[in-house]
């Protein structure tokens, strides 16, 4: 995917526009990424026996059996480069070299990550490592020749006169030449917002600041501020394309056990990368629980890919977060209830809050236990930074009906579709179907691929929109391979319209067209069964 920047009158816009792009680069990160990196832990205080030393620990505790792949080689790794500019490893920390050290992580079944920068130089400065500015097609090649499996790509040292987008497109662009599936993560620690821009240039992107600046510890209130950082940009979570509030630090001095497992499931229920920052090779039983709980995993894991929204918070600090799972609608959700105050207290759970109906089943994750079934809700008593997962099972309200955001990343654009950032949007964006700003006929669409129902049958399709303009629009909303639907928006109507349509039982399409000189503004569809 290609996404240009565009300006607009008082907004902020991103087009994307499809493009050919090699199977290499194609559903690298179908579910977030996970694994272990060193920059936690070590800084750059590690060798290539250190490196060696966590792929055999990570073989050994069974983590790699539950999905954790990745060995990231982060920093300090090039200081210098040779006569024809090809990057030269550290001498002394890769003696034989780092394609060696890749094999080693391959031949174990993991993958391998490696570092860079969109600078001349990475974040260390004593002393200075190569970072990629004006080298990336050398260095995207070097690290194919390596066999590397995913890059890093930090943004300290930003030249003058550039942006971290134009340099990270660069790098995307030099992978893809590569002919090498290498997983690209931008790591701008939220500047640029690239959760807006980089679907299809990256897998994955840093939405805050480093969760710690100090070596092997880490301070409580830095993860719940990641933690909800990240989730302010929840909506554009999705298959490969991935919010990453940064490193795990369970384990690592500066949390309790007990903070250590809300931290886990955190990132658990935002569908964050899940990156290990401990050494796997010292462990205690407790932290590698916490690493190895499979059922816990599976909430990050979701297919859906569907991040962290906020519920409820009765009183401040009394937090209850809820992530759909398997589909929109579906009737099952991961629920957190944490505990952000200095004291034990309960924190509920309402079934209205889900949108489900009485009778839900509820099972704690961490303990791998049914609780049984609950009329109106669920409540727990939890300690000061503690929190309980569940998983919720009951039958959707759809009264309510089931809401998907045009914006999502997992919808599928072709034409002319462009990104809005819009303060009245139900998630502060949406997107532009067709025109161009210029006064020229442009057409697109919009496709909703993963519009689940419990049966088949007649159904209510309401259209949010807004910014209508001064002329009459005429919409096409076609369900799977049926024949199109007009509909007709009226000048200056700013709200919402429904059409009936048929729906089966399962998954639909819905696709939403339009074609003129400006952009039909679309917000969100509603499905509500009649």
């Amino acid at each position: 995917m290609l996404w240009l920047l565009i300006l607009s009158p008082g907004m902020l816009i991103a087009q994307q526009q499809s493009s050919a792009q090699p199977d290499a680069q194609t559903n690298l990160a179908p579910t977030p990424p996970m694994g272990w990196a060193n920059w936690n832990h070590y800084f750059c205080d590690y060798d290539d026996g250190t490196i060696r030393s966590q792929a055999d620990a990570m073989v050994r505790t069974g983590m790699k059996d539950l999905g954790y792949e990745y060995l990231i080689i982060q920093e300090c790794i090039a200081p210098s480069r040779d006569s024809s500019g090809v990057i030269v490893p550290d001498g002394k920390r890769f003696p034989h070299g780092v394609k060696p050290l890749v094999d080693y992580i391959h031949a174990r079944g993991l993958k391998a990550g490696i570092y860079t920068d969109i600078g001349a130089h990475t974040c260390f400065d004593h002393p200075q490592y190569e970072g990629s500015f004006d080298h990336e097609d050398q260095d995207a090649a070097t690290f194919a020749s390596w066999e590397i499996d995913f890059i890093e790509v930090d943004y300290c040292n930003l030249p003058k006169g550039h942006t971290g987008k134009e340099l990270y497109g660069r790098m995307a662009a030099a992978i893809r030449k590569t002919g090498r599936p290498m997983l690209l993560y931008i790591c701008s620690w939220g500047n640029e917002r690239p959760w807006e821009w980089a679907q299809g240039t990256a897998q994955l992107w840093r939405t805050d600041a480093d969760v710690s600046w100090e070596k092997n510890h880490v301070q409580w209130t830095r993860v719940v501020q990641n933690f909800e950082s990240n989730a302010r940009h929840a909506v554009f979570s999705a298959p490969n394309s991935w919010n990453d509030p940064d490193m795990l630090e369970v384990g690592v001095p500066g949390l309790s056990p007990v903070e250590g497992r809300s931290h886990f499931s955190m990132w658990a229920i935002s569908a964050a990368p899940l990156w290990a920052g401990a050494d796997l090779t010292t462990m205690d039983a407790e932290t590698l629980a916490t690493y190895t709980n499979p059922e816990v995993i599976a909430v990050d894991q979701d297919s859906l890919g569907a991040g962290a929204v906020k519920a409820r918070e009765d009183a401040e600090g009394l937090q209850v977060w809820d992530k759909q799972l398997g589909s929109v609608a579906g009737g099952n959700h991961a629920v957190l209830l944490l505990n952000l105050t200095p004291a034990p207290a309960t924190v509920s759970v309402h079934w209205s809050d889900l949108a489900l109906l009485p009778g839900a089943t509820v099972r704690d994750l961490w303990a791998r236990k049914d609780l049984g079934s609950f009329k109106d809700g669920y409540s727990a008593n939890i300690p000061s930074h503690g929190s309980i997962l569940l998983k919720i099972s009951g039958e959707t309200n759809w009264s309510k009906g089931a809401i998907y955001e045009a914006e999502w990343p997992g919808n599928l654009r072709s034409g002319v579709v462009e990104l809005l950032e819009c303060g009245e949007c139900s998630a502060s964006f949406g997107v532009a179907i067709g025109g161009n700003g210029n006064g020229e006929e442009a057409s697109g669409a919009l496709a909703f691929p993963q519009v689940n129902t419990p049966r088949a049958g007649r159904y209510t399709l309401q259209l949010f929109f807004l910014r209508n303009g001064r002329e009459d629009k005429n919409v096409t909303v076609q369900i799977n391979d049926t024949e199109p639907v007009p509909l007709k928006i009226l000048t200056f109507v700013w709200s919402s319209v429904e059409v009936p349509v048929d729906l089966k039982a399962g998954n639909n399409v819905v696709t939403v067209r339009y074609a003129g000189k400006n952009g039909f503004d679309l917000d969100r569809i509603k499905i509500i069964p009649q």
